[in-house]
């Protein structure tokens, strides 16, 4: 008989599956605390949490939230990184964390609830943060518009400068 701590937590876990724009399994063996509590700060900061609970759980919320194919990979040491913003960021915060110590190890990637592999994991983690695209994106696009104000304001300005030029000559004529 499952207990009522256990069944809050399913209940819990289901609630942030729903929520999560992506997810991080990954195998936490041979983090340290230290390791551990920055990787949680880091991910805090980014509105993404760490999660840790037995697999039994994981399963059983994973598979009332409709993410059933999960629960292979609910096996042995399991932490689950839950991001709700930007995909790239949580990526880019454990992919950082493995080129310093070689851990965590991912052992998958879900991404608007279509599970992906390690090698998808990584190119997401090197994505720019959304802003940054959004910002190359708008220079891109604002870019030529510029220009082309710029051009009429000089054909303009060029105009002006005749109808001046001929409005003086008029006058040094009269």
């Amino acid at each position: 008989m499952p207990t009522q701590e256990k069944i809050d937590e399913v209940a819990i876990l289901k609630e942030k599956f729903g929520r999560a724009k992506n997810m991080i399994i990954t195998d936490h063996t041979g983090l340290n605390v230290a390791d551990v509590t920055t990787l949680r700060r880091e991910l805090k900061k980014s509105n993404a949490e760490l999660r840790v609970a037995k697999n039994t759980l994981f399963k059983i919320a994973a598979k009332e939230a409709g993410l059933g194919d999960l629960a292979d990979h609910f096996s042995g040491p399991t932490s689950l990184i839950l991001g709700y913003d930007d995909p790239s960021v949580p990526a880019r915060i454990v992919f950082e964390l493995q080129k310093k110590i070689e851990k965590p190890q991912v052992k998958g990637y879900v991404l608007d609830s279509r599970l992906l592999g390690a090698a998808d994991f990584k190119k997401i983690a090197l994505l720019p943060p959304k802003e940054q695209v959004l910002s190359i994106l708008i220079g891109t696009l604002d870019g030529p518009i510029v220009n082309f104000v710029m051009t009429l304001e000089g054909v303009i300005r060029k105009f002006v400068g005749l109808v001046d030029a001929l409005a003086e000559k008029r006058t040094e004529e009269t």
